[in-house]
């Protein structure tokens, strides 16, 4: 998912930043970077798709936390790191049903020995 690369290199830079005594307003504009990328995915996600609008909703919603303390770097920190974390949950949880629903398939068209032909 490339949400989830875009949102850990946000987190790794506004980190990075934080560790070298950098300004707030830089880790600030990293989050609008991630910000930006959540609203156009939304915008391209269907409104059916009820459960990666609701994902992407709350992970905007957290990128505009983080950028509304530009006094407090750590916030910042902490508010992108919770949206890695769901996004990379989001992730995991999708992989699991793709695989759930393969092997539903492999299992459903498996070859059944004997038949009318062995009789």
């Amino acid at each position: 998912m490339h949400l989830v690369r875009t949102a850990r290199s946000v987190m790794e830079k506004v980190a990075r930043n934080n560790e070298t005594g950098g300004s707030p307003i830089h880790s600030a504009l990293l989050a609008s970077q991630l910000y930006e990328a959540l609203r156009r995915e939304m915008r391209a996600t269907p409104r059916h798709d009820a459960a990666r609008v609701g994902l992407l909703a709350a992970a905007i919603d957290q990128c505009r936390r983080a950028a509304e303390f530009t006094t407090k770097p750590r916030i910042i920190e902490a508010e992108l790191r919770t949206v890695l974390d769901m996004l990379e949950r989001a992730a995991g949880m999708s992989r699991t049903a793709l695989e759930a629903s393969r092997a539903a398939l492999r299992a459903r068209f498996t070859v059944i020995e004997g038949g009318l032909g062995s009789r």
